[in-house]
């Protein structure tokens, strides 16, 4: 049951933190235009006038087969939201509609995607598309939209759909095929930004509005940086929803309507959700100069599973084809068990974090007592001990990021807050007037086995500076609720958002919820200047240089960004290892993969 608490806990914070994006006020009134194209085929380039900065190539294994590409088996992937069932099937209602995404993503697209043809190992291999959740803007590709256009005098983004996308319809509500249209799109907008589920999240968006059949228009109230994540592929954005689904009951899966490569035909409470081949879908991909119709496979499985040994036993018989989330810590027996299993390890973005109140708690709110803190934290050690491997530095931006810094290339201040050394520790708080150190608490949520773990460890790390900790195990709505009301001195919270930016960056403007800064401290002007900047190239390296400036502030102590294994058989072809090409959407990769039938069998399954 750890995965599943270490969820809740990351949804929590998801949400709340994508909220808070909302509160970014416009600085300019620019009237540039940028826009980003998507032609017809998803096999063509994107084009934007921001040109891309540069980025670190990374190799993956890839599982292309030399003979032709063939249609037909099945494929079972063990999701995200394996552990339960989904909270609903309408992602515009849903109380978790980044929960509901998931469900969703086989038969409801997005305007865009992370064009891993275009951009990824099967195309120039600019990114590697192991960043989940998040895509910086210029790897996005037209998935609904064939372009679309942000301006921003005034601010809105006008989209241009795709001619000829059929909705499937679905006889259980008397719906026949029909075209999408910027209509349906439009509904789907409003219907989005007056939800009470999602409307705190939209109080950026003015209108929605069906400019013709093929344009929908978004009207800004205020710019929000975050409009790609939310708009163009993101967990519970503006996804087209159908309205005779909406009508009919969206939240039960018997009215599901799509566009995507699979169509929903069954769900089974506390097992599975089966879905069939699209044999009208759109889309085409091109491998080895021939074209060819996706889906390749004629049935997609995501399964409920609960129990962590469970999954590992289906992943270790073949019940299993593909599942990115692999704990490393299983990687040595599954290569004993399974060791025609393909592993690949890379970096999960999701890191645990302190919360250290420099505000309200003495002797907290002195500099020089924070970083001999983080220098009293042996940070190597805890990663190993706690995860096996991983980045030291993943916070607040994480690697695969094109604003990420690598520990080892940032300025020499900010490498010795990350190198344990006990002895500058009690120097620094001797000479700050706690030469026997202090006695302070630290919080953590009691039901994830993690957070008590690292919560003993520092302690006894901090111990040895004279610094006495008082452990404090906590339900989850305790912590919201001390984390409200900014009355802890110290509490560790997961931060799932680190592969994007600019949420992590809100930890230190002085609006966001239970933020440990206040509203006109330089780091709290620079983070609104950050968020708020529309150029996306400046914005990038404003990234990079805040986030330095917040890792010198030690107002938030970082744990390792752990690694994690993708595993999957090597029947799966056209595969290169991408983990995510939206917010945990793996259905772009899953639709061009085909199966070798004649390796399963031969391999024994």
């Amino acid at each position: 049951m750890k995965r599943k608490f270490l969820w809740v806990g990351l949804s929590l914070l998801l949400v709340a933190t994508l909220v808070l994006s909302a509160c970014a006020q416009q600085t300019t009134t620019s009237t540039t235009t940028i826009s980003t194209t998507a032609p017809a085929s998803t096999t063509t380039k994107t084009s934007t006038t921001v040109a891309p900065p540069t980025t670190t190539k990374v190799s993956t294994t890839t599982t292309t087969a030399a003979n032709e590409p063939k249609y037909g088996g099945s494929m079972t992937v063990l999701t995200d939201q394996a552990f339960a069932d989904p909270p609903s099937w309408d992602i515009d209602t849903s109380q978790r509609g980044s929960s509901t995404s998931v469900w969703v993503n086989p038969y409801l697209e997005w305007y865009g995607f992370g064009d891993i043809e275009t951009y990824g190992p099967r195309g120039s291999n600019q990114y590697s598309f192991q960043l989940t959740t998040y895509v910086p803007d210029q790897f996005l590709g037209g998935q609904l939209a064939q372009s679309w256009e942000f301006n921003t005098n005034p601010i809105s983004v006008t989209f241009h759909l795709r001619q000829g996308i059929m909705w499937t319809g679905n006889q259980h509500i008397g719906m026949a095929a029909r075209e999408l249209t910027a209509t349906d799109a439009a509904f789907t907008g409003m219907r989005l930004i007056t939800a009470p589920a999602s409307a705190p999240s939209f109080t950026w968006v003015k209108d929605v509005i069906a400019v013709d059949k093929y344009t929908v228009r978004w009207d800004f109230n205020t710019y929000n940086s975050n409009w790609p994540f939310y708009l163009v592929y993101g967990g519970n954005s503006g996804v087209p929803f159908c309205p005779e689904s909406a009508n009919a009951g969206g939240a039960d899966w018997k009215n599901a309507v799509g566009t995507g490569p699979f169509i929903l035909t069954d769900y089974v409470s506390g097992s599975s959700a089966t879905y069939t081949k699209n044999p009208n879908y759109w889309g085409k991909t091109t491998i080895n100069g021939k074209q060819y119709q996706m889906p390749f496979i004629d049935s997609l499985t995501y399964p409920v599973i609960p129990d962590a040994s469970t999954e590992l036993a289906a992943l270790r018989t073949g019940k299993i084809d593909l599942w990115s989330r692999v704990p490393l810590s299983n990687g040595d027996t599954l290569k004993k068990t399974s060791p025609d299993l393909i592993q690949t390890k890379w970096i999960s973005a999701q890191v645990l974090i302190f919360y250290i109140n420099r505000i309200d708690s003495q002797p907290l709110s002195n500099l020089s007592v924070r970083q001999a803190l983080m220098m009293a934290t042996d940070f190597s050690t805890i990663m190993k001990l706690v995860w096996g491997d991983g980045n030291i530095l993943g916070w607040p931006v994480s690697s695969g990021n094109p604003s990420y810094t690598p520990l080892e290339k940032e300025p020499a201040s900010i490498q010795a807050l990350f190198t344990y050394n006990l002895t500058k520790a009690k120097q620094m708080l001797s000479d700050a007037g706690y030469p026997n150190g202090f006695p302070t608490t630290l919080s953590y949520n009691s039901a994830d086995p993690i957070q008590a773990n690292v919560a003993s460890i520092v302690a006894s790390e901090w111990a040895k500076a004279g610094v006495v900790v008082t452990l404090q195990p906590t339900d989850q709505v305790a912590l919201t609720a001390i984390k409200t009301a900014r009355s802890y001195k110290g509490f560790l919270e997961w931060s799932v958002a680190t592969a994007n930016p600019l949420t992590p960056i809100l930890y230190v403007q002085g609006n966001t919820l239970g933020s440990t800064y206040k509203a006109g401290e330089p780091l709290d002007i620079e983070s609104v200047a950050t968020t708020t900047q529309m150029d996306p190239v400046k914005r990038q390296t404003q990234m990079t240089q805040l986030a330095q400036d917040m890792l010198a502030d030690a107002g938030y102590i970082p744990l390792a960004d752990p690694a994690i294994l993708n595993c999957y058989w090597p029947w799966l072809k056209n595969y290169f290892g991408e983990v995510d090409s939206g917010y945990h959407d793996q259905v772009p990769m899953i639709s061009r993969i085909w199966i070798d039938q004649a390796l399963k069998k031969k391999l024994g399954y």
